[in-house]
Order: structure tokens, then C-alpha cells, then sequence
């Protein structure tokens, strides 16, 4: 079952603030009142367009080497805080919004997790992986997956990093781990899909996209890649694999239906690998649900899904994976900006990144020093129990497919990928981790909440700006109604209590936490 835009409420030629503000949590890493005011000044598809062909912002590489993190002393892994505070820094301050948040959406779908990476400076690597993403996020899917597969990071996380040919004498077989994952998670999925997103039935049944003879042929196209260049400095993670010809697999590659002949190229194999791969139907539906599910809600309608695989199999002008035209048309669909904001089957759970990004963004908080300190936030007790690139596995921190056991949601067949990292405990580690900023700050990111303090003396006015700012149009007068109450108890001449006791107790509720 799942969300159907609602007949009653027609697409505005100019957006409410409220109905900005939700746009612009779905494009975003939240609103901000200048944002707000120019969407609604020019409308939804005149300010996504400006995003869209913005420059991409200073990369978290650039800024790593500005801050001078190219030293000895960062050079082992667990030295990785500088990495946390290039990614918020840009997740807060970057100017190119829409292509940041696209480039953490896939890094959701083609997961990295710092830990992983076995060579030195492997906050660089993270920081360049990331930047790889921002570099493609709305360019062409292949690029994407190309670059992905010759980087290094990804290399030593699916331990294809010098990876080694097949030996008959020894009975060595290449490492499968990549050949795998990249058609399970980063391309076709494990089950044919109709264009809708739907699984594919054949007789009644779902068909797999792929055997364990196709994971075995697959993988000798990943063979002899490494590491480029020697690991004196840090430029290496900036650089493609390379290609170590003797290790590189030369018999025959069957796979997907495909044959890469013997005696072919490696760079021949890949790039083969790559077409027959990014040619498969499957593809626009899945990577296309996911960037859904990521943005804007977790259980799309068939037709919603099929609109986007639409555009990605052609964006109008014959081109194939125009990840821009896809993101547009994912932003800009009558299903996203025309919702049925009653209805159960709408919106997703804001993971615990978005809902951090979107205070500090809402009252802008800024780093006074330009250091960006902010630490690994993963502890679900005292912190936010997600933080990015440093999942634990290339499943993410949730999956795309997660249904909460013996829930209301399982009952109706809705998937809740959020729900996975959320509990109790997490979400009390939030409320708590966000009410210490919220309050003073911490260290250097602070926010001095001039325009809220302005307002503290009307409780409803002042409720209403937070509201807005952090759920949009999707927040109901009444609650609206009993928070003001409450924040009418604290006395009139404590205005910072009063935007404090706002701000948490708006961030508390279902209606904040469910991003419609």
C-alpha cells in the first residue's frame, strides 16, 4: 500500500513558507529562512534549478589540507575527528544544498564506512569518497558507479583491493565480495522488478537477477586493481585504482547474460562490466525507490517510482542515468509536493543526521572558529546512534527494506528503514544530545537564536516560527496550541528558556520526528 497525492490540494504557482519548508526538508539538510522565503519568492522548480546548476562547494579534501590534517599524526585509522567536522561543516554551511544532500543520500545507497579503509589517512580517503559522490551526484549514474568501483576506499571496504587472479595449481578463486555487492546493493537488487518498482512475477513467483555462476564470473573483471602510486602523501586517495596487468584475470568473464572474451583488457573488461550492468532494466527502479525513500518518503506509489525510472531511463533528450533530471523529477512530483499529509502510508521517520542538520540550519548555528568540532556520533545512549561514513557494514545503518516486527506498519505492508536504529534508548541519546546544543552550543557551533528571542514573549508566535522552520506545513495548530502552553509557564523574562523548551519540545514530537 502506499501514498497517493491528494486530488484536493493543487500545486500552488507560489508555495506557502509552510509548504517551502517541507519542500525543502525533502531537498535539503533543512530549511532556513532565507531558503524558505526564496522558494516561496519564485516557486519550487526556479529555485531547484538554481541548485541544480550550482558548482559544487569546497570539497572536505580541500578543506582536510587547508586545516592542515595531511600530518603524521593524522595518519593512522580512529584519528578521524577532522573528518566528522568537514562533513556537518558542509551539511550545515555548504551552499550547494541540493548536491550535498544528494551525495549523502547515495552515500546511504553505496555505503563507506571509515573504518574500513586499510592505507594510511583514511580520514582522507572517507573525505574523498564523499567528494567522489558530490562530484557525480547529478551527473551520469555510470560515471558514478564507474568511479565508485575504481575508488580506493570502496576497494579496501569490499576487499577487492588487490584482488587477485584465478590459480587453478593453488585452487585461488578472486575475492566475490564486490561482484556481489555491486549488483545486490549499488545496481540491480537481488529480484526482477517491473518498471514501478514492483517484483517481477513469473508464474506466480519473483525471479532473481542474478546466480552465483554470474557473482563468479563477475569477479574476475575486479581483479588487479590497486592502490595507485605509493603512500608518501595523501594524493593517492584522490586518485583511481590502477591496473596491475599481472594480476588481472585474462580468461573468460560470463555474467548477467554477458561475455567478456578471453584475452581482453582489464580496463576493456570494466568498462564492459559497467554497460552491461547499468543497462539493466532493474536499475532506474532501484536506485530510483531508494533516492525516493531517502528524500522524500518511504513508501512511494507504484506510479510515483515509475515516473523516476522513467526519467532515468530517458530524461527527454535520449540519455540514459541523467542523475540531475532524476533528482528533479523526484523533487518536483506531484506525489511529493501534493501529498495527503493525513494519510498513514505518507512521508518517512527523519533519521537522527537530518533531525541535527535541521536545527542547526533552522536557527543557524554556525562554527565561530571555522573548525566545525563536532565528534563521532554513532553512540545511540548520549548521541544520535547514526553517524556519516561510519557505518559498520555496506548495509548502511538501516536497510531500504525494513518492516518493524508486530507493528501497525507490518500489518500494512509498509517498510520503515529508519526504525532500524531507532528505540528508547536512541531516542532519548537524541533528545539529550540535541538539547545540549540547543541550549550552549558546544565548543565552537553556536547559535544566537536573535530572531527567537525577539519573539519569546509570544509564546504562540514563537511556536509557530519553530514549527515552521522544523516540520512546515505538516504540523497541526493543536499541538502547535499545547507546546505554546507549556512554553507560556516559563516567565517572560527568561526568553532564551522559552526558545530552548520550543525548539525541544517541538523536536520531540511524531509530528517533527515523521518528516512529511
Amino acid at each position: 500500500m502506499s501514498a497517493t497525492p491528494s486530488a484536493a490540494a493543487p500545486q500552488s504557482a507560489s508555495p506557502t513558507p509552510g509548504q517551502a519548508s517541507r519542500f525543502l526538508a525533502q531537498a535539503t539538510f533543512g530549511p532556513t529562512p532565507a531558503d524558505i522565503d526564496a522558494v516561496t519568492r519564485v516557486g519550487y522548480a526556479a529555485w531547484l534549478d538554481a541548485q541544480l546548476a550550482m558548482p559544487a562547494s569546497q570539497t572536505h579534501f580541500d578543506w582536510l589540507l587547508q586545516k592542515q590534517k595531511n600530518t603524521e599524526a593524522f595518519k593512522g585509522n580512529g584519528i578521524n575527528a577532522p573528518l566528522d567536522s568537514t562533513l556537518w561543516r558542509k551539511f550545515i554551511s555548504a551552499p550547494d544544498q541540493v548536491r550535498t544532500r544528494v551525495a549523502f543520500s547515495l552515500s546511504e545507497i553505496f555505503v563507506l564506512g571509515v573504518s574500513s579503509i586499510t592505507a594510511s589517512w583514511p580520514l582522507f580517503g572517507a573525505a574523498g569518497f564523499m567528494d567522489l559522490l558530490a562530484e557525480h551526484a547529478l551527473g551520469n549514474y555510470q560515471d558514478l558507479l564507474t568511479a565508485v568501483t575504481r575508488n580506493l576506499s570502496m576497494g579496501c571496504m569490499l576487499t577487492y583491493r588487490g584482488n587477485r587472479k584465478e590459480d587453478p595449481k593453488t585452487g585461488r578463486h578472486p575475492d566475490e565480495n564486490y561482484a556481489r555487492e555491486v549488483m545486490q546493493l549499488f545496481s540491480i537488487g537481488l529480484l526482477e522488478l517491473e518498471q514501478d518498482g514492483t517484483v517481477r512475477l513469473v508464474r506466480g513467483k519473483p525471479v532473481e537477477t542474478y546466480t552465483n555462476a554470474d557473482v563468479q564470473g563477475l569477479a574476475k573483471v575486479f581483479t588487479g586493481w590497486d592502490i595507485n602510486g605509493p603512500e608518501t602523501d595523501v594524493e593517492f586517495h584522490r586518485r583511481p585504482m590502477a591496473l596491475n596487468n599481472a594480476l588481472h584475470s585474462m580468461s573468460e568473464k560470463r555474467f548477467l547474460g554477458a561475455v567478456i572474451p578471453p584475452g581482453t583488457d582489464g580496463h576493456l573488461s570494466l568498462k564492459r562490466a559497467m554497460d552491461v550492468i547499468c543497462a539493466h532494466p532493474n536499475v532506474g527502479p532501484f536506485i530510483g525507490m531508494q533516492l525516493i525513500q531517502r528524500m522524500v518518503t518511504s513508501n512511494p506509489s507504484p506510479a510515483y517510482v515509475g515516473r523516476v525510472s522513467a526519467v532515468f531511463n530517458d530524461d527527454g533528450k535520449g540519455r540514459r542515468g541523467n542523475l540531475k533530471a532524476v533528482v528533479r523529477a523526484i523533487l518536483l512530483d506531484p506525489e511529493a509536493r501534493q501529498p495527503d499529509l493525513d494519510s498513514p502510508y505518507w512521508g518517512k521517520v527523519r533519521e537522527p543526521i537530518l533531525r541535527f542538520s535541521g536545527w542547526a540550519r533552522a536557527f543557524g548555528a554556525n562554527s565561530n572558529n571555522g573548525e566545525w568540532a563536532m565528534p563521532d556520533t554513532t553512540d545511540n545512549t548520549i548521541r544520535l546512534a547514526q553517524s556519516p561514513l561510519r557505518s559498520a557494514t555496506v548495509f548502511n545503518f538501516f536497510r531500504p527494506r525494513y518492516v518493524p516486527p508486530v507493528t501497525e506498519l507490518a500489518r500494512r505492508h509498509l517498510v520503515a528503514p529508519e526504525l532500524q536504529i531507532t528505540d528508547e534508548t536512541s531516542i532519548a541519546g537524541y533528545l539529550n544530545f540535541l538539547a545540549i546544543y540547543a541550549d550552549r552550543g558546544w565548543e565552537d557551533l553556536q547559535t544566537s537564536y536573535t530572531p527567537e528571542i525577539a519573539l519569546a514573549r509570544d509564546p504562540d508566535a514563537l511556536v509557530a516560527r519553530v514549527a515552521l522552520l522544523l516540520a512546515g506545513d505538516a504540523f497541526s495548530q493543536r499541538t502547535a496550541a499545547s507546546i505554546a502552553k507549556a512554553v507560556a509557564t516559563l516567565p517572560p523574562d527568561r526568553p532564551r528558556d522559552r526558545v530552548r523548551a520550543a525548539i525541544m519540545l517541538v523536536a520531540a514530537t511524531p509530528e517533527y520526528l515523521v518528516q512529511k
